[in-house]
């Protein structure tokens, strides 16, 4: 009788492509901050970007002169957030190692997606009357009739009130298309209109079920900053009666004899001076 031992070959796992141009690419980002909660959220820099500067004045001569009116520079309010991402593995047949630094990995290719979720979700809406921080919802431009249409009245309106050019948010369903219309253009992995507006898109301002209408809301703004704490990454086993097992419904959902991982960071997040959004219709 002959034996024929086989051994099994390693697969090689496929690497993933980071998604070009999200906000990361395009805010300011500050070093990781180890004492993240000590400062105030209500304002983090005053700024004077949207200041009229262009003021008409009578001149000198004038018998009856004007008087002349001065404005405040406003400072830039901020919001914070954490977010995680957690897994659980059985320990047979496990690469530990691998799968802590898996989701490290994944966590951080993740980052400017999770800004732009919280961007979109907090920052482009209005507070509450009782927040301790407030803002005012995005100028809303009304609707365009088109992609091109939404991208213009964005870039126009901020020309009017920005000393400088804006960042616009888009979904990243539209990207393609805005290429294809000759909108964008890509200058080392970041997106830019050609008239030179920073476009972050890095999918989080898209939702998960494409809209059947076909409009979709576009946004602009000044600058960004984004702040983050540093890296928390904890990693576990849980074993048979170590306590981690909790059965009750507000309770995990660890099972016996598998290791767990998790990455989570809190981010402080603000916009420069003005906001503005457009609806526009991308395809009927």
């Amino acid at each position: 009788m002959n034996t024929k031992i086989i051994t099994g070959r390693e697969v090689l796992r496929p690497t993933t492509t980071p998604i070009p141009s999200s906000i990361l690419d395009h805010a300011t980002v500050g070093p990781d901050n180890d004492s993240f909660g000590m400062v105030n959220n209500a304002g983090l820099w005053p700024s004077y970007n949207c200041l009229d500067t262009l003021v008409p004045t009578t001149l000198c001569p004038d018998d009856t002169p004007e008087m002349k009116t001065f404005s405040f520079g406003e400072w830039q309010p901020a919001f914070e957030f954490p977010v995680y991402g957690a897994v659980q593995c059985s320990n047979v047949g496990l690469d530990r190692d691998d799968m802590v630094s898996e989701v490290s990995r994944v966590f951080l290719l993740n980052e400017g997606k999770g800004i732009e979720q919280g961007l979109k979700e907090t920052r482009f809406v209005a507070t509450a009357s009782d927040e301790a921080v407030q803002w005012d919802a995005p100028t809303d431009l009304s609707t365009a009739p088109s992609l091109l249409a939404a991208i213009g009245m964005l870039e126009g309106y901020a020309s009017t009130v920005y000393a400088g050019v804006p960042t616009l948010h888009l979904p990243r369903a539209v990207i393609s298309m805005a290429f294809g219309q000759g909108a964008l253009v890509e200058r080392g992995g970041k997106f830019f209109t050609k008239a030179g507006s920073k476009v972050a898109a890095g999918g989080g301002y898209d939702d998960d079920t494409p809209p059947i209408s076909g409009t979709m809301t576009l946004y602009a703004t000044g600058e960004v900053y984004i702040e983050k704490s540093g890296l928390i990454e904890v990693n576990a086993y849980v074993m048979p009666g170590d306590g981690l097992v909790t059965e009750t419904d507000s309770g995990n959902d660890f099972t016996d004899n598998t290791s767990i991982a998790l990455a989570e960071r809190m981010y402080r997040v603000a916009v420069d001076c003005f906001t503005a959004k457009v609806t526009a219709t991308v395809w009927s």
